[in-house]
C-alpha cells in the first residue's frame, strides 16, 4: 500500500483520472530525487557546494567556462547513469492508455523521456544539448562525451557553447511557457508531483487550473502551499510508491 495514503484516497484519485477528459501533469525536483538526482534545495542541494552565479549564469560561463563545463559534465554523467523509478513508468502507462498526457516539468535530467514518456514540456531547458553563447544560428549540439574532450567546448563559429538549460537571469522558453499556461487553463485534472510549489511560474499552474474548475491531485511526501487549498486531493507519499498504486487501481 502507498505510504501514508489510504486505500480510499487511491481509489478516489483513480476515479478522477478515469473520468477526466484532459489530464495534465506538473513535476518538480522531488520526482527526480527518487531516482537519485540531487536537488538544488534541501540538505544535499548542489547550491550548498557552489555559488549559483558561478555555475549557472552567462557571467559564470564567461568568467570561468572550464569550471562551469566540468560541473555540467558531471551532472550529465550522473543523470545518464540513473534510471527512472516506478512512478515514471506509471505515468508512461497512463499516457499509453489515454493516448495523451502532457507533462510539464521543471526538471532538466531527461528521466521522463528515458521512461518513454512523450509530449514533455521542459520549462527550465534540458541537459541533452548545448548552443552558441553568441547565438550565431548554428544548430544545437548534442551533449555527448566527445563534446567534453576540450574544455570549454566551442561552436563552429569559435564562440563558447552553453548548456541549453535556463540560466540565472534568463527568461523561461516562451513557447514552452505559453503551452504550459494553455494546458493549465484547459485541463480537467492536474497531477502535481514532487514540487515544492515555491518556484514561479510552475507554482501558478495548478492555481490556474483550479480557477478554471479543474481538479488537482497532489503527490508529495510533505505538505506544500497547495495542500491546504480547497479542491486539492492530497496523497502523502513518494511518486514511485503512490503512482503505481493509482495506475493499478485505474487499469488493473
Amino acid at each position: 500500500m502507498a505510504e501514508l495514503t489510504s486505500l480510499n484516497l487511491i481509489s478516489k484519485a483513480a476515479d478522477m483520472i478515469a473520468a477526466a477528459g484532459l489530464t495534465v501533469v506538473s513535476t518538480g525536483a522531488g520526482m527526480s530525487r527518487e531516482s537519485g538526482v540531487r536537488t538544488f534545495r534541501g540538505e544535499d542541494g548542489l547550491w550548498r557546494e557552489y555559488k549559483a552565479e558561478d555555475l549557472a549564469s552567462r557571467e559564470g560561463i564567461r568568467k570561468n567556462p572550464e569550471l562551469v563545463w566540468e560541473w555540467y559534465r558531471e551532472r550529465l554523467k550522473a543523470c545518464e547513469e540513473l534510471e527512472p523509478h516506478a512512478g515514471y513508468h506509471a505515468l508512461a502507462r497512463i499516457q499509453n492508455e489515454q493516448d495523451t498526457l502532457p507533462v510539464i516539468t521543471q526538471n532538466i535530467d531527461g528521466l521522463l523521456q528515458k521512461a518513454g514518456i512523450r509530449d514533455v514540456i521542459e520549462l527550465h531547458g534540458n541537459l541533452r544539448t548545448a548552443s552558441c553563447m553568441n547565438e550565431c544560428g548554428a544548430p544545437n549540439v548534442r551533449m555527448t562525451e566527445d563534446l567534453f574532450k576540450d574544455l570549454p567546448p566551442r561552436c563552429t563559429c569559435g564562440s563558447i557553447l552553453r548548456p541549453d538549460v535556463v540560466l540565472f537571469g534568463e527568461q523561461l522558453p516562451q513557447q514552452a511557457l505559453k503551452r504550459a499556461f494553455r494546458l493549465a487553463d484547459s485541463c480537467d485534472l492536474m497531477l502535481v508531483i514532487g514540487t515544492s510549489m515555491v518556484v514561479y511560474p510552475a507554482s501558478s499552474l495548478p492555481l490556474i487550473a483550479m480557477r478554471q474548475g479543474a481538479q488537482v491531485i497532489e503527490i508529495n511526501p510533505e505538505e506544500t502551499p497547495l495542500s491546504s487549498l480547497d479542491g486539492t486531493l492530497n496523497l502523502r507519499g513518494t511518486a514511485g510508491t503512490v503512482l503505481p498504486e493509482i495506475v493499478k487501481a485505474v487499469f488493473g
